[in-house]
């Protein structure tokens, strides 16, 4: 039972006088209010109450303890329950959140999408890195397809990240069963216009929206000035789709594999379902989704595009720092 607050002046004084004039103690501790063990203490010896130090609360955990449970959260998706039961603590799961924040060096974050990556492709990516630092970025148009839902964007991972370490990842498929395709492309000056796709869009398919957006934006540019950034899926990369870009004269990237933290598209992508689903926004038809998709799409100023492009170098720099492991961004 926790210790009740020491008596005031005024509560002393009361006391005082009260024995004076031969009050019970149980009438005492009715008109003031407090415990007969508390008066009776006050009355033994006046002068020395409260003088007293407290012994210390005892902590519901010990130093090797918390070591223990910092231990056990770090680079994982465990709950406070989860850590109590596996170290066998008698502590709250309170007790236990705050021995996490306490140690400035583990918080809690949404586990990154990061795709998994062999010996092979951390290589290409390095080499990718290492070909690419003097690029002219701006003449690069950057590509990609995105999946929108129409009660919000895919779930949340959180776990408990150690600032200490690198950051986790989680892999998860492409067009993993979205309501609404769209394939975007932007450069450093301009976004091209949205172009709704099919989530079973064959060569042929991509083509034609290559045809019809990408192809009306070059003709305002020379094409040997500008190269077209695309990643590797199938139908990017068929004979067909090669023979097409052959036909164009439109020059490619040579994009590393699995490489989805390299592209800034990623990054604007982030942007457009931030706008999209605002204030946990959810649309009552695909209709309604894509005029969503729409509105944000032109309500993202250029001058955003830039800065996304302009980090292209501090991607590489990272890529080569890392070694061709997944990079943060």
């Amino acid at each position: 039972m926790p210790r009740g607050s020491a008596l005031s002046d005024t509560e002393r004084a009361q006391l005082d006088v009260m024995k004076l004039l031969n009050v019970s103690l149980h009438e005492m501790s009715r008109k003031i209010s407090r415990s007969r063990h508390c008066i009776r203490e006050y009355l033994k010896d006046p002068v020395s109450y409260g003088t007293s130090k407290r012994a210390p609360r005892r902590k519901a955990l010990s130093v090797r303890d918390e070591r223990n449970v910092i231990r056990a959260a770090s680079n994982s998706c465990k709950t406070a329950r989860d850590i109590r039961n596996e170290l066998q603590l008698s502590a709250s799961k309170r007790t236990i959140l705050n021995v996490i924040k306490r140690s400035g060096v583990i918080v809690r974050q949404k586990l990154r999408p990061a795709p998994l990556l062999s010996a092979d492709h951390k290589l290409k990516r390095l080499e990718f890195a290492k070909n690419n630092m003097g690029t002219n970025w701006s003449k690069v148009v950057f590509s990609d397809e995105k999946k929108f839902n129409l009660d919000g964007p895919d779930g949340c991972r959180y776990y408990w990240r150690d600032l200490r370490k690198e950051p986790m990842v989680f892999s998860r498929r492409n067009f993993g069963g979205g309501t609404v395709m769209v394939w975007g492309a932007f450069t450093e000056k301009k976004k091209l216009e949205i172009q709704f796709v099919s989530s079973k869009m064959n060569s042929t398919d991509y083509q034609n929206v290559l045809e019809l957006e990408l192809s009306k934006y070059l003709r305002h540019y020379s094409r040997k000035d500008f190269r077209f950034q695309q990643d590797n899926a199938t139908i990017h990369v068929s004979n067909s789709t090669r023979d097409y870009f052959k036909l164009k004269k439109i020059n490619l990237l040579d994009w590393p594999a699995r490489s989805p933290d390299l592209n800034p598209i990623e990054n604007l992508w982030g942007i457009l379902v931030r706008i999209v689903y605002a204030q946990n926004k959810t649309y009552p038809t695909v209709a309604s989704l894509k005029q969503g998709i729409l509105d944000a799409w032109k309500s993202i100023p250029d001058n955003q595009l830039k800065s996304l492009v302009r980090s292209m170098e501090d991607r590489l720099i990272e890529i080569i720092r890392t070694q061709g492991n997944p990079i943060n961004y």
